[in-house]
């Protein structure tokens, strides 16, 4: 017997049947949500491109280009030459990936069954754990490096600093990245402060202390609106408000020795990476009830074609989905790379 739950991830379109879902279906596709949703970082702030039917595995993101100033003054009663848009397309091509487990006790189909929970929460960890890997490493592509002392990863021995993100910010800005979070205005609250438009910062949870000892970091419970506070959001600094997670990228004994106080691995500096990036700075393809699905496979009573499990003893729950991601202008993501405080 196969069942194809979807997974809302984003904007879903819920697959139906001819009925209705059962309770139970919504029961399953409800664990494997909450589990994954919280795992994807890095693909919160893509921009989004929904799966084209039939259309192959090519997707394609529009990166527009600026128009020229008109600075030359209109005659009158003379028709002015006027401008052109211009684009490029970039293209990302879908791969798709998945997992499954065995379950080697009978799954009922007709209730709740605790096994088969967990193995559908276990996958939404797996799925959510997948995506943002594969996403961090495309991230890590990127061209623009800024490293915490030295010219490469191999000399970094010192920990992340105000200069190092004051550094990362300039070139976006220098680069016209756009802020990807709107200002939060002033409140009358004590104690409680507004916050610019900001870039986002994803940065592992080993160096949130290293950000949050800056001076004029300001932690996010003193923003002046608790309002769209992001899963893992730690604070603001310098136009920039961060996150932690631990999928951020590690290089362990990857930098120098000679650091003071930090971590080691083998005598030499573990290195971190913390990326800043604007809006639009690389797109996704959003998990969706097109290109994602929990699949249960249970054994059905009085089946006789199963060979493979002639005494339907095995039954099995994975997850399969398309994927997608590609950094759509280099010029708008910055890389840190620095140790962090032992």
């Amino acid at each position: 017997m196969l069942r194809l739950i979807n997974i809302a991830f984003f904007d879903v379109e819920r697959m139906t049947t001819a009925n209705s879902r059962t309770k139970i279906e919504d029961y399953y596709d409800r664990v494997a949500l909450t589990k994954a949703l919280p795992l994807l970082t890095f693909r919160k702030f893509g921009q989004k491109r929904p799966i084209p039917k039939n259309q192959g595995k090519i997707i394609r993101f529009t990166r527009w280009g600026r128009l020229s100033v008109a600075t030359t003054p209109i005659t009158e009663g003379i028709t002015p030459v006027g401008n052109k848009m211009t684009y490029s397309d970039i293209t990302a091509t879908l791969n798709q990936f998945g997992d499954f487990v065995l379950i080697t006790d009978h799954v009922t189909m007709t209730g709740i069954d605790p096994i088969l929970t967990e193995a559908v929460s276990q996958l939404g960890y797996q799925q959510g754990e997948t995506f943002d890997i594969l996403s961090r490493d495309e991230l890590l592509t990127g061209s623009n490096a800024i490293y915490a002392n030295g010219v490469g990863r191999t000399a970094v021995n010192t920990k992340i600093a105000d200069a190092d993100i004051l550094k990362a910010v300039r070139a976006l800005k220098v680069a016209m990245a756009k802020p990807v979070m709107k200002q939060v205005n002033a409140s009358v609250k004590y104690n409680t402060t507004p916050i610019r438009p900001s870039f986002i910062g994803v940065c592992h949870v080993y160096a949130e202390q290293d950000i949050e000892a800056i001076q004029g970091f300001i932690p996010v419970e003193k923003y002046a609106s608790q309002q769209d506070i992001m899963e893992g959001e730690f604070g603001q600094y310098a136009g920039v408000r961060f996150i932690s997670t631990t999928q951020a990228p590690e290089f362990l004994g990857g930098g120098a020795t000679g650091g003071s106080g930090v971590k080691e691995t083998d005598g030499k500096a573990d290195v971190y990476a913390t990326f800043i990036f604007g809006e639009d700075a690389y797109g996704e393809v959003p998990l969706s009830g097109q290109s994602s699905a929990v699949i249960i496979k249970a054994p059905q009573s009085g089946d006789t074609t199963n060979t493979a499990d002639p005494l339907n003893q095995r039954s099995t729950a994975g997850w399969k989905a398309m994927y997608a991601f590609k950094i759509l202008n280099d010029l708008w993501i910055e890389r840190i790379e620095h140790a962090v405080s032992a």
